[in-house]
């Protein structure tokens, strides 16, 4: 009988213990949907943190705890307290579980953005790992604290906030907390950054942006970039073709409307413009404007438009500058200068482009001669004049393509450059079109002239089909004479190309090409004396070619040189050609454009004296001249300003022409004190000298429209021209904001930045 009431009395218990847990069971599944309710209608309304629902989730766990610790003393005793969650309202505690925060949990999701860095130091507590550590949940340094001070509890709060004060489930949807615009935009800032990477550096946009940024995603460990892609839709992601694109219509959009807000704010502007061919063989038209800067009151000179000509004709070219400008809202009544090359399409006196300007729009406009064209054909003329360096030119050019044009001449040529332990010296092509050409070519010759004998002499004893060339040429430059004329062109050319250099500077002005005018004439006469230095050296250096020359065996035939007196060759060949050239500068730069730039030479502290009436008939020149800018007080106002300078000279503080000019027209106390000086120091400033900026321009065009790049259109090279010429090395975040602010207005974004 005890046996039978013991078993009763176990199995008796066992339903008992089984009825409770079923019912313990029940109860932890029924809290666990009303959670899983009530986190779904905290996520539909975006109201998660309320008294509400924090009291109803705290019910539903009191009533867990209180069943499961009545039911079962085999669960153990709870370290979590319903206290915690009332000092902490986004505690979740689950039963068996652990405690997760509500709104972190709602708001990290693998696709939300810096999930990755929040996972990897968190570990995924509080969000996808429940927190059991409840001995080190309270206080100060508690785990509770210290998640409740995180960055990342503190932006999922931030993101809870702003979509509880938007109110729709549909504004949630479509609307991103301003912590994720702001990522989104320094995302977008990133990709900006390697897209002007391509475009400054004149590299192919289109085929290297998403190699770029593959490479820049694997030097980002912190896989910020990374994460962006993929959070992006399958058809945003923007890293394509369309993407760096619309980058580009931005970038340059930005750029030029800041560089023409600085024209638009000038008084006077320049037009420099010239036409070239690409490597399609269109006909294209740069159009660039000098004027200055009015805080600064620096002369710049920047460049404004590429288009495509579809004729060359006077009226074509005038229509096609006008129509730009215009639509750029440029005041071209404000057009004081126009700048081009001496064809006859621009300067024609009655029909040319600048002659249109002067009919349509001011009386006062000046055509000024590109002053670098102007030197070259100064030097063509004179060579021309002077048959025997004629001769030795065109032989220079004979010589470079008959080594240039075939690999193997070339190399052996190197190989003997190797041989005489010389660094290889690329021999440059002279060109009537290419300043400088003529001066680099002739340098090249002489640093390898040596080489070059040898060369010629390696080839005519291989005894096949280019040996009578090769004999012919060195023939040439074995001749004593020859040499001689080749080797005196180095000084005279060198000088000419200092002062082409010096044209071709933006900041360069009329005074300063005046200066260096007089000095290079100065230098041209000191080389027309036989006895100098310069002629010293350059006799020793022909005698001692004579002797190496010498010294050559040709087996096939004798070649005699004919030895001629270096002193007669100078007087007969070599002299009459400086004096061409000097006639030719000083024929060609005269101009009355010139003479009344000269006015302005006024301002020149080292022309300043003390008479009384110094400067007067210049000013009253100037004046007349613009009379519908600069009005007659202007005569006043150079009397009080004449003895301000003179105040300046005697108190030893000097002053370039360029510098007096400069302070009149930027913002301060001259400008203001002298308004019709401060207008006719702009125009003195804006006066350009050359067109090599547009020159340069050209060559900027077919660095970009390649063989490989022909299919860019003409407005896009156009932009990638803006922004390689006109824009910074690297953009700073205020041109960043101002680019994406306008790229997001260009069409309706997903993404929200």
């Amino acid at each position: 009988m005890s046996k039978q009431s013991s078993l009763d009395k176990y199995f008796g218990k066992r339903k008992e213990n089984n009825d409770v847990d079923k019912l313990a069971k029940r109860s932890r599944i029924e809290n666990q949907n009303i959670i899983t309710q009530s986190n779904t209608v905290a996520n539909d309304s975006s109201d998660l943190i309320n008294n509400g629902t924090t009291t109803d989730i705290q019910s539903i766990e009191d009533n867990s705890i209180t069943s499961s610790t009545s039911i079962s003393s085999n669960i153990g005793k709870r370290s979590y307290k319903p206290s915690y969650t009332q000092k902490f309202p986004w505690l979740l505690y689950e039963s068996n579980t652990g405690g997760f925060c509500q709104i972190c949990r709602n708001y990290w999701k693998p696709n939300t953005p810096l999930f990755r860095d929040m996972d990897q130091k968190t570990k995924g507590v509080f969000t996808s790992i429940a927190f059991t550590n409840w001995k080190k949940a309270l206080g100060d340094n508690g785990k509770l604290m210290k998640h409740s001070r995180s960055l990342y509890h503190l932006m999922a709060i931030d993101n809870d906030t702003f979509r509880h004060q938007e109110g729709s489930v549909l504004q949630q949807i479509v609307t991103v907390s301003e912590t994720q615009k702001k990522e989104n935009r320094d995302r977008l800032s990133d990709l900006l950054d390697c897209c002007y990477f391509l475009f400054k550096n004149e590299l192919p946009h289109t085929t290297m942006y998403d190699p770029l940024l593959q490479l820049i995603g694997r030097l980002d460990h912190s896989s910020k970039l990374a994460d962006f892609f993929q959070n992006c839709k399958k058809n945003s992601t923007y890293n394509s073709t369309t993407s760096v694109t619309e980058f580009l219509e931005s970038t340059n959009e930005i750029l030029e409307q800041n560089i023409l807000n600085k024209i638009r704010q000038s008084r006077f502007i320049s037009i420099m413009s010239d036409e070239g061919t690409d490597i399609n063989r269109h006909g294209n038209l740069c159009i660039c404007i000098r004027y200055c800067d009015q805080m600064t009151g620096v002369p710049c000179e920047s460049y404004v438009s590429l288009l495509h000509l579809k004729n060359k004709d006077a009226e074509s070219i005038f229509n096609s500058i006008v129509t730009d400008l215009q639509k750029k809202n440029i005041n071209l009544n404000k057009i004081r200068f126009v700048s081009f090359d001496g064809a006859a399409v621009f300067s024609g006196i009655h029909n040319g482009v600048a002659a249109r300007f002067r009919d349509a729009f001011n009386t006062a406009i000046l055509f000024i001669y590109c002053r670098a064209h102007l030197l070259q054909l100064a030097v063509i003329s004179a060579a021309e004049d002077s048959p025997d360096v004629s001769r030795s030119l065109s032989a220079l050019k004979s010589l470079v393509n008959f080594i240039n044009r075939s690999s193997v001449r070339l190399i052996l040529f190197e190989n003997i450059q190797d041989i005489f332990r010389n660094q290889h010296i690329k021999l440059i092509q002279p060109g009537d079109t290419r300043w400088l050409s003529n001066s680099l070519a002739i340098r090249s010759l002489l640093q390898s002239y040596q080489s070059l004998l040898i060369t010629l002499e390696s080839i005519y004893n291989e005894n096949n089909e280019d040996s009578a060339e090769a004999l012919g040429l060195y023939n040439i430059l074995s001749n004593e004479g020859t040499a001689f004329i080749l080797h005196t062109l180095q000084p005279i050319l060198d000088t000419l190309a200092t002062l082409s250099k010096s044209i071709q500077t933006k900041a360069a002005d009329f005074k300063q090409l005046q200066d260096f005018l007089t000095s290079t004439l100065l230098r041209l006469e000191q080389l027309k004396d036989y006895n100098s230095d310069d002629y010293v050296a350059i006799i020793e250096t022909i005698q001692k070619l004579s002797l190496n020359s010498s010294t050559i065996r040709i087996s096939r035939s004798s070649i005699s040189n004919l030895e001629l007196n270096v002193s007669e060759v100078f007087s007969t060949k070599v002299l009459p050609f400086i004096e061409n050239v000097i006639n030719n500068i000083q024929s060609r730069f005269e101009h009355s454009t010139l003479n009344l730039l000269n006015c302005f030479m006024i301002f020149d502290m080292e022309n300043l004296n003390d008479n009384k009436d110094y400067g007067d008939e210049e000013i009253r020149t100037i004046q007349q001249h613009y009379a519908s800018d600069i009005d007659e007080s202007i005569i006043y106002e150079w009397k009080t300003f004449r003895t301000y300078l003179l105040a300046k000279k005697n108190g030893g503080k000097l002053m370039t022409q360029r510098e007096i000019c400069i302070k009149l027209v930027q913002d301060g106390m001259l400008k203001e004190i002298y308004p019709q000086l401060s207008l006719a120091a702009e125009i003195f400033l804006v006066a350009p000298i050359s067109t090599a900026t547009v020159e340069r321009n050209f060559s900027t065009m077919n660095r970009i429209l390649t063989k490989l790049r022909n299919q860019l259109t003409i407005q896009h090279v156009d932009q990638l021209m803006r922004i390689s010429i006109e824009g910074e090395d690297t953009l700073n975040e205020e041109i960043k904001e101002e680019i994406i602010n306008y790229w997001k207005k260009l069409k309706p974004r997903r993404l929200a930045v």
